[in-house]
């Protein structure tokens, strides 16, 4: 497969295309008040640390690149992730999210108690736990009695825009119902909502944004180009045994430096699943010679 594809139209991004997400997050006074709608409560300040920051984890030199990382002035790191396609291993991310953050603040033979409280949001264009509801907030309790708590000052919270119920005595407030509904593709109603949706207008308008854009590397952006090598590394996964090298390459229609990427992917890899390796194969550098 060569690089071919079309990346989707600047002027039909939305606020759940992760380059619209992370531009329009660019700005503190958004982030903000979605935070301290989140959580209910007010945020005095927060410092937006990094843009699509990237965390380079040493385990098998796979690193994660943060949508948005932000700190607050009570010693706190919040990570905020758009998931506009449906996720396999949801938890896993989160975990493995969790533990490059933790890597990353605590640095070799310094103290665990250097770690700070940090919350991983995963917004979702889907229903990951299919409940309907709103907000699916997680922490680690004891298997036995969840009354006990870890006290890991960890937490992950999974904002789902599919929503339609409240959890029962866990109500969540109506600024974040409207704002969940604008991500799912409804017309904004809330202050914030329109502050949104005015954000990613002025996006659109902005000529260095657009340009920005069309510069980043297609395939780390098109999520259509991700869902076919999705589909190549499955096809090759299941029939590199029983095909020649040639009939994979005219079947698929892909390049022999894309059939040697993902054989390696699979090799060092072979507990991943089909997107993670995809993901690893349009990362190497080999896919951009």
């Amino acid at each position: 497969m060569s690089k071919e594809f079309k990346k989707k139209p600047f002027d039909e991004l939305s606020i759940t295309d992760n380059y619209m997400f992370q531009a329009v997050m660019r700005d503190p006074k958004l982030v903000k008040p979605l935070l301290e709608m989140i959580f209910e409560k007010k945020i005095r300040n927060i410092e937006i640390i990094e843009h699509e920051k990237t965390i380079e984890t040493g385990y098998d030199s796979r690193g994660i690149r943060m949508d948005v990382y932000v700190e607050d002035d009570e010693n706190t790191v919040y990570d905020i992730e758009m998931q506009a396609s449906k996720k396999s291993h949801l938890g896993k991310r989160f975990r493995y999210y969790q533990s490059a953050i933790d890597v990353d603040i605590v640095n070799k033979g310094d103290s665990f108690k250097k770690l700070k409280q940090s919350f991983i949001i995963f917004i979702t264009t889907y229903d990951p736990y299919d409940r309907g509801w709103y907000v699916y907030p997680f922490e680690t309790l004891c298997s036995w009695d969840g009354s006990i708590r870890m006290n890991d000052s960890a937490k992950r919270i999974v904002l789902n825009t599919k929503g339609f119920l409240d959890k029962k005595g866990n109500e969540v407030s109506e600024d974040l119902k409207e704002m969940l509904s604008y991500m799912d593709g409804k017309p904004p109603k809330s202050e914030y909502s329109r502050m949104i949706d005015e954000a990613v207008k002025k996006v659109k308008q902005n000529e260095e944004r657009r340009t920005e854009y069309m510069s980043i590397n297609t395939f780390a952006m098109d999520e259509r180009e991700m869902g076919e090598y999705r589909k190549i590394v499955d096809q090759i996964r299941n029939n590199d045994n029983s095909i020649s090298d040639d009939a994979i390459v005219s079947i698929l229609r892909i390049t022999p430096t894309v059939l040697f990427c993902v054989r390696k992917a699979l090799s060092e890899h072979p507990d991943w699943d089909d997107e993670d390796i995809a993901e690893e194969v349009l990362a190497m550098p080999e896919m951009d010679d």
